[in-house]
């Protein structure tokens, strides 16, 4: 079960993600190189960029409930059939919102939900359902704005799945008879919740949208054993490229064989013309089951099938406009499925086709994928202190059905060389590069799915000492793959895909008696990169300010840290180093020196590493090149805004 499954509820409205980019630029995090400019608003990747004074917030803002799904299959958005419809959608009360913040500097393709309550509420602001929703990184990074997007700044949307914890059923939740069946249906107290988030604005426009985005959620049942921060869905990837846009890039779909029902999921992948879900395409669309295996990577001359070739199943009754989009959250049922789809579904792919100009043939604008095949990682960002281990699931399956005693390889990125000062924009200093020393990590190279298709990783961190100089710990990738499988050539038009994003944090050895000295690298890096601290609140590069207000402190770095409060609030500091600072705030001592790297290195508790890893010039990989570029476009940088208006028109 998932956010796909019924009973399902939609809700759409703005999110709010008051992101810092002063920590965007991995060079501002040297100290001895930081100067106050950089905390100043600036275009492009100067100063601080565009936002140097956010506060990493997140949470929703005008949303409701716009639909419901019932266990028919049938969906309905009038309010007389059930009261749920409407209602509001926010997050927590009288507490701080929730966070979104990158895994670091050098991985911000997995930006992370942390600490958000999601509720609805009725008009008199009373409780009708309560979850804290599971910290997940955003997935399927994919174009979305086929025009508009100079407007706001950024054409790219992503999907945050996850499950709601801890769900609270208000008083009145009996009232509704949807309610009432999503709870008796779900298992563990958990919901599966999913949140497509498009149309960001990176750019102060006249507007007033400045840091808001669209957001297209959906609630359902969860299962037992099903994995949290992914749906258990078939995939279907686009392959239509207009000038290098692939649009209907990736999408979920699942079928409810007992039923006769196909449930896919265009929230996250519909293109749109403004940051609003406006629908402007002039297109019929149609979904279908290929009688053959079809392949072929993105391209710009379309891929046409005859209607032959194809088993219909109908068509996708969306509607131009805002109001097909954002009242269904682009999730679209196919009931009552003919013997003879459900039969071809079993073994064959599902297509998204495209009406031609000419009557015997249709483009195929999207694909299942390649023999059916889908292998995700559940738990798939990692942060990891020394001596930690953490398991990480995979799931493999093939057109919906799980694959059993297969192996799945792990292989750990090679280490990225050093960026000399001037190759960066702007110039400020060298920046180090990534996954190195290699026994920072120890993990086995392959594992072996079960009879339910799951794999579970063990990953321990192991000691390192600062291999990135003014960055903590260090940030490692690792791909995973079925073994005999290609990689689909068609999911590269998403990010993150098949890979596991890790920090391991640096050993640090928790002082005695903790001075000033210990931990005022620490925090004066925090003034740097967060001015709206600094600004407004508290100057953390002055030991004395820190005494001053150190009740406060010591409350936000005790907290635990799925909490919204939680100091640091990028989550990025090792343990030791958090209770070190914990350590000094109760008993703060100014004067003296730090021993505590030297009495490290002396133990011989650190694994150090060779110069010539950090400065070798590798040639980058496929993926992290894909992750450069990808990170580039996620900042709003070294991309065209696309501007198509004959989207799908051959």
């Amino acid at each position: 079960m998932s956010y796909l499954n019924v009973p399902r509820l939609t809700f759409s409205g703005d999110f709010i993600s008051d992101v810092s980019t002063v920590n965007n630029d991995p060079q501002h995090y040297n100290n001895n190189t930081f100067k106050k400019s950089f905390q100043e608003f600036g275009t492009g990747s100067n100063n601080g960029w565009w936002n140097p004074e956010g506060g990493a917030t997140f949470g929703f803002q005008d949303c409701h409930v716009q639909q419901i799904t019932g266990d028919d299959g049938n969906s309905s958005s009038d309010p007389l059939l059930d009261g749920i419809i409407g209602q509001i959608v926010c997050g927590a009360e009288g507490r701080n919102s929730g966070k979104m913040v990158d895994l670091d500097p050098q991985q911000q393709m997995v930006s992370q939900l942390w600490g958000v309550t999601f509720r609805i509420l009725t008009a008199t602001n009373e409780l009708l359902l309560e979850g804290k929703i599971e910290p997940t990184g955003f997935r399927d990074l994919q174009m979305r704005q086929q025009t508009g997007a100079r407007v706001n700044g950024q054409p790219l949307g992503g999907t945050w799945t996850s499950v709601l914890e801890d769900v609270v059923w208000g008083d009145l939740a009996y009232q509704s008879l949807f309610l009432m069946s999503l709870k008796s249906k779900t298992q563990e107290n958990r919901l599966s919740i999913n949140l497509n988030g498009f149309g960001y604005y990176y750019a102060h426009a006249t507007d007033g949208r400045f840091s808001l985005g669209r957001i297209l959620g959906s609630l359902g049942p969860w299962f037992s054993g099903e994995p949290k921060l992914f749906p258990p869905a078939r995939r279907l990837y686009g392959i239509v490229s207009n000038n290098n846009n692939v649009f209907f890039a990736a999408s979920n779909f699942i079928l409810d064989k007992e039923n006769a029902r196909l449930s896919i999921d265009f929230g996250s992948s519909f293109p749109v013309s403004d940051s609003i879900g406006t629908i402007a395409l002039n297109t019929e669309l149609f979904l279908a089951v290929s009688k053959t295996a079809i392949g072929p990577s993105p391209g710009a001359t379309p891929y046409m099938v005859s209607p032959d070739g194809v088993l219909f199943i109908g068509k996708l009754e969306y509607e131009n406009g805002t109001g097909w989009l954002n009242s269904t959250s682009g999730i679209v049922d196919f009931n009552n499925l003919s013997h003879e789809v459900l039969s071809a579904l079993k073994d064959n792919q599902l297509l998204l086709l495209g009406a031609s100009s000419k009557a015997d043939q249709f483009v195929v604008i999207a694909r299942e994928a390649v023999d059916g095949i889908v292998l995700r990682a559940d738990e798939f960002v990692q942060r990891l202190d020394t001596n930690q281990t953490n398991e990480i699931s995979f799931y493999a399956s093939q057109y919906g059905l799980p694959l059993p005693n297969h192996a799945i390889y792990i292989t750990l990125e090679p280490p990225t060389p050093m960026t000399p000062k001037l190759q960066n924009t702007p110039p400020i200093c060298d920046v180090p590069g990534n996954n190195y020393p290699a026994d920072g990590l120890t993990f086995d190279a392959v594992i072996t799915t079960d009879v339910n298709g799951v794999g579970v990783l063990k990953l321990t961190g192991n000691s390192i000492d600062s291999p990135r100089g003014y960055l903590d710990g260090q940030i490692y990738t690792l791909d995973y793959d079925l073994a005999g499988v290609n990689t689909d050539p068609a999911s590269g038009s998403v990010m993150p895909q098949n890979f596991i994003a890790i920090h391991l944090r640096d050993y640090f050895e928790i002082p005695e008696t903790p001075v000033w000295a210990d931990i005022q690298p620490t925090m004066v890096q925090f003034a740097n990169l967060y001015p709206i601290m600094s600004k407004f609140f508290i100057d953390f590069s002055d030991p004395n300010a820190l005494i001053a207000k150190k009740e406060l402190l010591i409350f936000a770095f005790d907290r635990d840290i799925k909490d919204p409060i939680y100091m640091p609030v990028t989550r990025d500091l090792s343990e030791t180093k958090r209770l070190t600072i914990l350590k000094w705030l109760r008993n703060p001592i100014i004067e003296g020196e730090a021993i505590v790297v030297t009495q490290q290195k002396a133990k011989g508790e650190i694994n150090l590493i060779q110069e010539d890893t950090v400065t070798e010039a590798v040639p980058l990989t496929n993926n992290q090149l894909r992750l450069r570029d990808a990170v580039r476009a996620k900042n709003g940088a070294d991309f065209n805004m696309p501007e198509i208006t004959n989207l799908f028109e051959f």
